[in-house]
């Protein structure tokens, strides 16, 4: 149980986190650089937002290496673990998605070439995972934060005067220049959905938990406590559908329902149904992997960056498997 300064000191973490995530949202809403714009600036807020998640991408990978210990991946592949984390978001402001992917795989067949020369064939299986999560569950948040199109905008379409031209156009060239401002939406639904599902989850569980959902790996959550945060989710979908498409608050195209994404009534709901209710899912697995994880390598947390919260990998569990759902999701939106 915690004391009362740890309580004060999680509650104030916990806001300073709450406060970083609406601040990532609001930078790419209130700090764009649309293609029509007659300044030349070359950072815009999607951008800054790169680096951020580019070095809480390196700081989950860093602390899942701590996790598994120096004794299951050695010192001989500590090069390789502080390059993938470093030239992830570089590859992936280059080249795309398609440039995470063929990094991850180089970055890999490294390994087994160090495996091999070190003899130490064992660490490849930690390795491979820790490539994958949280590697690459991460990277699908600069996938979000750039909300590429997949589609070429004619100058005729709505969509065109929204299109972003900023250092991450000007180095990927025509292959990221296309870019819609769905960015903003797309990270509130990850954050929005995962952080009332925890909310949610907890209170419920707390008030009315009664059977475990899983003992063996978290003994404290409960399926009272997992429905309720199901309602959360739902509500975090509700919260940004009010927020985005209803009232508008941000301005019309950053909503589903502008006019020059050609959805349907139906496509729109689909969508935030399906966020809401499988984003709590996905955050609740993503919980559940971080403690199996954590349960296995014989630690409480990832690292204590973040204080009473633990490390990022502490707090991003959820959010990371949940923006893999949505990420898959708005690449059918355009």
């Amino acid at each position: 149980m915690l004391n009362k300064k740890s309580l004060i000191n999680r509650i104030w973490v916990g806001a300073l986190i709450f406060i970083g995530m609406i601040g990532i949202i609001a930078l790419n809403i209130f700090f764009p650089n649309y293609s029509h714009s007659s300044n030349n600036q070359l950072i815009s807020g999607r951008a800054i937002n790169s680096v951020i998640l580019a070095v809480l991408i390196l700081l989950s990978v860093v602390e899942m290496r701590r996790a598994f210990g120096k004794e299951r991946i050695p010192d001989c592949f500590s090069w390789l673990i502080w390059l993938y984390g470093i030239g992830l978001a570089s590859m992936y402001s280059l080249f795309g998605f398609i440039g995470i992917i063929f990094f991850t795989l180089v970055v890999f067949i490294a390994a087994i070439v160090t495996s091999l020369v070190k003899n130490r064939v064992d660490s490849l299986i930690y390795i491979g995972f820790m490539l994958v999560y949280p590697g690459l569950f991460m990277a699908t948040m600069l996938y979000l934060n750039r909300s590429a199109s997949t589609q070429i905008v004619s100058p005729e379409s709505p969509l065109y005067p929204f299109l972003e031209n900023d250092i991450w156009s000007f180095l990927g060239g025509d292959r990221v220049t296309n870019l819609l401002p769905l960015n903003g939406i797309s990270l509130a639904f990850v954050f929005a959905v995962s952080s009332f599902t925890d909310v949610f989850a907890f209170f419920v569980g707390s008030l009315f938990g009664k059977h475990k959902l899983c003992p063996e790996i978290s003994p404290k959550k409960t399926v009272e406590g997992s429905v309720g945060g199901v309602v959360g989710g739902v509500f975090g979908s509700a919260f940004v559908y009010f927020l985005f498409d209803y009232f508008k608050v941000f301005g019309e195209q950053f909503g589903l329902t502008f006019a020059g994404y050609g959805l349907s009534t139906a496509h729109i709901v689909v969508t935030y149904v399906i966020i809401g209710l499988f984003g709590s899912v996905t955050t609740q697995i993503g919980d559940l992997i971080a403690s199996q994880v954590k349960r296995y390598c014989g630690i409480k947390d990832y690292s204590r960056i973040l204080g009473e919260h633990g490390g990022i990998m502490d707090r991003f569990d959820g959010i990371m498997i949940t923006s893999v759902l949505v990420a898959f999701v708005f690449m059918f939106i355009y």
